[in-house]
């Protein structure tokens, strides 16, 4: 560097101004610095690990799964679902395989040991259509119908059943159960009706169907691969008698067979 660059960058630095923005400026890039680092420490960066799939766990099984881990826990609700183990965990939040640091609370939806229980909805004299909305909407499901000769209309809800008992509304049922209807038909409507295609529907699917065409379901699965309340859910309709397209007659069975999805197949 010569005489003249030297005597250049003394004077800038002598001039205070200047040397007052150099020196701000580095002092910012030296805190700058210091925060990405302590940050980095702080957050532990690079040290984040995937949440443990708690599904299905017992909740002392869980407990021990999140210590392992450094996770913590919580049981944020409860639930009841017939497809997992009562008392077990339905549900997790984060998901597992969710990147989490130390320490993460990891909130949990149990299933209860026992389903809640709802008054029973009063479906008698309205239709078939209606009545099957007003139980799903409580979580009840449609069972049998049971056609009989009736002066108003054909598919006037008469009574409502539960195990060949008539149940009055207001009463305290689980949740899930199936309840049967007694249902009108008029001596003008002995007319046929098209038995629908379910082939390929899941379970609740193929019922719905069926019963919305004022039909019967008798349902029968595949034994080599369901062999839980859950893979009968997952499970989809191959078959059916009669077939799609047949003529039948209110509250006729359809038998339908169900297996899982090949894909599904342990």
């Amino acid at each position: 560097m010569n005489k003249k660059s030297s005597h250049g960058l003394v004077k800038l630095w002598n001039n205070i101004l200047i040397r007052n923005i150099l020196l701000a400026t580095i002092l910012v890039v030296l805190l700058l610095i210091c925060s990405n680092m302590f940050l980095h420490i702080f957050t532990r960066h690079g040290k984040s690990f995937p949440v443990p799939d708690l599904k299905g766990k017992m909740l002392d099984s869980a407990l021990i799964i999140v210590s392992k881990h450094n996770l913590r826990i919580e049981i944020a609700d409860s639930v009841f679902n017939v497809g997992v183990q009562r008392g077990s965990v339905s549900s997790q939040n984060p998901e597992a395989g969710t990147y989490v640091k130390k320490n993460r609370k990891i909130f949990l939806t149990m299933n209860a040991f026992s389903p809640r229980k709802e008054p029973l909805p009063n479906v008698k004299d309205i239709s078939l259509l209606l009545a099957r909305t007003n139980l799903n909407a409580k979580g009840f499901r449609i069972g049998k119908l049971e056609y009989t000769y009736d002066r108003l209309y054909t598919n006037h809800v008469l009574e409502q059943m539960y195990r060949g008992q008539k149940i009055e509304p207001g009463v305290l049922f689980p949740v899930g159960e199936y309840i049967d209807l007694q249902l009108g038909l008029d001596s003008l409507s002995y007319a046929t009706i098209n038995v629908p295609d379910v082939k390929g529907l899941a379970k609740h699917a193929v019922e719905d169907l069926i019963i919305e065409n004022s039909l019967n379901y008798i349902l029968t699965f595949d034994r080599k691969g369901v062999k839980t309340i859950t893979d009968s859910l997952n499970c989809v309709a191959y078959d059916q008698d009669p077939p799609a397209g047949s003529i039948a007659y209110y509250g006729d069975n359809v038998r339908v067979k169900l297996k899982l999805p090949e894909k599904s197949k342990k």
